[in-house]
């Protein structure tokens, strides 16, 4: 609400909006695809609640409690499917269903899991540390928009780096911003913030894939005239083949929540920002 009518909230307020953004999660159905089944019947689906701010791979061991049973002879390494194509796993699990889902009815989201045929060619592969290597290498780039420097980030000790990793995986949102107090990340000191675009023009499915999107990473000024600080201008800035008549057929999605273009990009960034200090926007079809 305060994002969209651009209001100041209160300090309790505004832990409110923190705390509800943090808890949020993304209802998941998962499907073992129908080769991995080795039982007749096959197993029932997996209904788990997945952090909007965290990774699909953070499901991977109830998945594999679930399904385990009944798979064949092989290693397990496993990989998300929607509509025929891999899901990129880095990218946050709230803004891949915010940019993939079709239509406000689709709940809980139906993903096909695998454990075989890693797809190598299409993914990162998951190791043991990998989420948490991602996560870390997005936090320098975040930590150079706000500060001109890395160094925040780079010179943490691992005891720190557990912490503050184990604070994203549990969703704690206080302990979360206490940790990043010592990282001098808080307080940025250059006027521009880190922004993410992913925009979707057509269906995604096996024939449109990962090709249908559109990706932008963005060093956005907060410091400029307020008539340029709103989402309109960002995207007329950075998604120059599209007229204001094009703009009018699409919608902004963040953090699960539709908000106008008009909406200021700074307040957005305030209260609706990722754990890794990037503001994921997606842009999609008014009719999706």
């Amino acid at each position: 609400i305060f994002v969209m009518e651009g209001t100041k909230p209160t300090t309790s307020q505004a832990a409110d909006v923190q705390r509800e953004h943090w808890r949020g999660a993304v209802a998941l159905k998962l499907e073992l695809h129908p080769d991995e089944v080795t039982t007749v019947p096959p197993p029932a689906p997996l209904f788990v609640l997945a952090p909007r701010l965290g990774y699909l791979p953070q499901v991977a061991q109830q998945a594999l409690e679930h399904f385990g049973s009944v798979l064949p002879p092989g290693e397990n390494e496993i990989w998300f499917e929607y509509q025929g194509v891999p899901l990129k796993w880095h990218i946050p699990t709230g803004s891949l269903f915010d940019l993939l889902s079709e239509g406000d009815g689709q709940y809980p989201w139906c993903l096909t899991v695998h454990f075989r045929s890693y797809p190598r060619n299409i993914l990162q592969q998951v190791t043991g540390d990998s989420m948490q290597a991602s996560y870390f290498n997005s936090l320098k780039e975040s930590a150079y928009v706000l500060t001109g420097s890395s160094n925040s980030v780079m010179s943490l000790t691992k005891k720190s780096q557990q912490e503050l990793w184990q604070n994203v995986l549990q969703s704690q949102d206080v302990e979360f911003f206490a940790n990043m107090q010592k990282m001098d990340l808080a307080k940025p000191t250059r006027s521009r913030i880190p922004i993410r675009v992913y925009h979707r023009e057509k269906v995604f499915d096996s024939f449109t894939g990962w090709k249908s999107i559109d990706y932008l990473s963005k060093s956005f000024d907060i410091d400029a005239e307020k008539d340029e600080l709103t989402a309109r201008h960002l995207f007329r800035d950075c998604l120059k083949s599209h007229s204001e008549e094009e703009l009018g057929k699409v919608k902004l999605v963040v953090a699960g929540v539709e908000l106008s273009l008009d909406v200021n990009v700074g307040d957005m960034y305030s209260h609706l920002k990722n754990a890794d200090n990037w503001l994921y926007l997606v842009l999609k079809p008014a009719t999706s």
